[in-house]
């Protein structure tokens, strides 16, 4: 007797294969569990129509991942942490913070189960990371570890180039203001002490 599998039977073939299996087989056990229908025409078509209807929902939902992945794929979130000696954090990046990013940043959610680093990350510099969409889809993007507060970390580490450079425009900058502060005192020492004179 000829059957279309409802479910995966093993040693017996995927759900929708059809089989043909003795008929005691099929009218005891495989039609009365659920787990094979009678190969008739008009089961088969509904099985070809139920094929058909599955298959366009998957390529729906890759292509919806596809475009979730073009929106991540090789881009770079920067995460903040707090920052030791030598560039070195106070703790570590998880996927959990990671995920926090994608979602601030990028507006893309992905379940931290679904993301894997490619190191530890205990220091500040550039990651490589993983995510996993689901359905075969992955994507490769970058984590940019900084300070949380510039020019707050130890001598440049590993990665520290780019926390160098934030320090270094933080430093520059309080400088200047510190200049145009004595300038503008210096003018008004002097105002005062003409004034004096006169």
């Amino acid at each position: 007797m000829k059957v279309i599998l409802s479910q995966t039977v093993p040693g017996l073939g995927e759900k929708g294969a059809i089989r043909d299996v003795a008929d005691g087989y099929a009218r005891n056990y495989l039609i009365p569990k659920g787990l094979a229908l009678a190969a008739t025409n008009e089961n088969i078509k509904l099985e070809q129509d139920r094929a058909t209807a599955m298959a366009r929902r998957e390529a729906r939902a890759r292509e919806e991942l596809s475009k979730r992945a073009a929106v991540l794929e090789g881009k770079t979130v920067v995460i903040r942490a707090r920052v030791g000696p030598e560039n070195r954090l106070y703790g570590s990046v998880t996927p959990s913070d990671v995920a926090e990013a994608l979602h601030a940043q990028l507006g893309v959610s992905i379940d931290r189960r679904h993301i894997e680093l490619a190191e530890p990350v205990h220091r500040v510099g550039t990651y490589a990371a993983t995510a996993n969409l689901g359905r075969g889809v992955e994507v490769k993007f970058n984590i940019e570890v900084m300070p949380e507060v510039p020019g707050a970390s130890g001598k440049p580490g590993r990665a520290g180039k780019t926390a160098g450079k934030a320090s270094t425009g933080i430093d520059t900058a309080g400088a200047s203001d510190r200049r145009e502060d004595t300038v503008e005192g210096e003018g008004e020492g002097q105002n005062q002490s003409e004034g004096k004179a006169e």
